[in-house]
């Protein structure tokens, strides 16, 4: 699938908790199978089997997948698309509810209509391609999806303007290509700014090149490692380690499993 057509399927036979999960776009999750919790600085939520869960970019969190016997754990991750909500927006944004929304909260049960459209999503992203009539049909899909979501007062956090500050910027540019051997000096000619006014602006937003690109492999990594079959060794290359065990040293470092353990989690019963 290509990576501007972000739905993954996650599935564990064991239980998976995983610390330090970088959030660079937001997310909406749908628990078909299990429980999932959500461990973030502000609270702890569940999200059981039937229930979806929407988490806003721009954190790191845990959680916590819950299988349930039989079938063990199963949910749709879908990101959400920078420029799909750009011209969702433009197109819908004045008939769309103003935010906030009353009584909306991170888990809700989806009403009807929003759970035939994301089953419509789901039939069509498989086949779709970047710039295709396929794409085309895919994203029109995806807009009923918010739309079915917008009229219920659903998911607000999905309608919100993402961010537009330098990190997320440079993380949107490293994730066209996260195996790239990236210097600082590539993203600043990107962004039409030396490497030093790059790392000055980094540097008053907290954070620095090294660290968001690692947060962009770190994310790929993890969506590879448990919802592709690739080999361990292609993943890493994908990711940007050239040596697999170097790969498997920084995913247990940030994430508390190892991507072979990770994988028997998945595919091994307890």
């Amino acid at each position: 699938m290509q990576r501007d057509l972000p739905l993954f399927i996650f599935r564990s036979l064991q239980r998976q908790r995983l610390a330090q999960v970088p959030v660079l776009s937001t997310l909406l999750i749908a628990v078909e199978h299990g429980e999932k919790q959500l461990i973030t600085a502000s609270g702890r939520w569940h999200c059981p089997a039937g229930s979806w869960l929407v988490i806003p970019a721009g954190q790191t969190v845990e959680i916590v997948n819950q299988p349930a016997a039989p079938g063990g754990y199963h949910a749709w991750t879908l990101a959400q698309p920078q420029a799909w909500l750009q011209r969702l927006l433009a197109q819908y944004g004045p008939q769309l509810p103003a935010l906030p929304w009353p009584q909306d909260t991170p888990v809700f049960r989806p009403a009807p209509a929003a759970v035939a459209e994301l089953a419509r999503l789901q039939a069509l992203l498989p086949q779709a391609q970047a710039g295709s009539l396929g794409a085309a049909r895919a994203e029109h899909a995806w807009q009923g999806l918010m739309l079915a979501l917008a009229e219920a007062r659903q998911g607000a956090d999905l309608f919100r303007q993402p961010r537009q500050d330098v990190s997320a910027q440079v993380q949107s540019l490293l994730a066209f290509d996260p195996a790239r051997d990236w210097q600082a000096g590539d993203i600043a000619a990107g962004l039409a700014m030396s490497s030093a006014t790059l790392r000055r602006r980094l540097a008053a937003e907290a954070t620095s090149f090294s660290t968001l690109l690692n947060e962009v492999r770190m994310e790929r990594a993890l969506g590879l490692v448990n919802a592709s079959q690739q080999a361990l060794t292609q993943v890493a290359a994908a990711c940007g380690y050239q040596s697999p065990s170097r790969f498997s040293a920084a995913f247990r470092q940030r994430f508390g499993v190892s991507p072979s353990q990770l994988r028997q989690q998945r595919d091994q019963p307890a």
